[in-house]
């Protein structure tokens, strides 16, 4: 697998939005850290190669958008995949920007830094990630993540 696959496939996804910085009330400041958790969750969910949590997290028409376009079924076999040969490091969500779309629609754009180990070799990238998170159920559910590698 080359360096590029490996590290824009085991990231995961994004373009970036347009950031401002909104006006956050304390209903909305709980909400944004619940969006933070689920993005915590998913990573760790992926870190840890588990792909049951992983499929609670996402909506079944989830999207998954990189070099690729992949949906639920395709990433979750992924994750599979990459873990008989790799491993992740965790991940720390830098500087993230939570906004709601509507009440049950949420977006969270941040930078990561993400570290897979495949046999010997650990590359290490930095990325722009987004999430699209909608509350279904009384549940955030990912509808949309997106990851972009920055050149090194």
């Amino acid at each position: 697998m080359r360096l590029s696959h490996v590290l824009a496939f085991s990231i995961c996804f994004i373009p970036v939005f347009a950031q401002g910085k909104p006006q956050v009330s304390t209903h909305s400041a709980t909400i944004s850290d619940e969006i933070i958790a689920q993005e915590n969750a998913y990573h760790e969910s992926y870190r840890n190669g588990d792909t049951a949590a992983l499929e609670m997290l996402m909506l079944p028409d989830f999207t998954n958008v990189e070099q690729m376009i992949w949906n639920r079924e395709q990433v979750l076999s992924f994750v599979k995949k990459f873990h008989e040969q790799c491993s992740l490091a965790p991940v720390k969500i830098v500087d993230p920007n939570v906004s709601f779309l509507s009440p049950d629609i949420a977006r969270i754009v941040y930078h990561a830094t993400e570290t897979p180990t495949c046999g010997a070799r650990t590359m290490s990238g930095e990325t722009n990630i987004s999430t699209v998170w909608v509350r279904k159920d009384g549940r955030w559910k990912m509808y949309l993540h997106t990851e972009y590698a920055l050149p090194q």
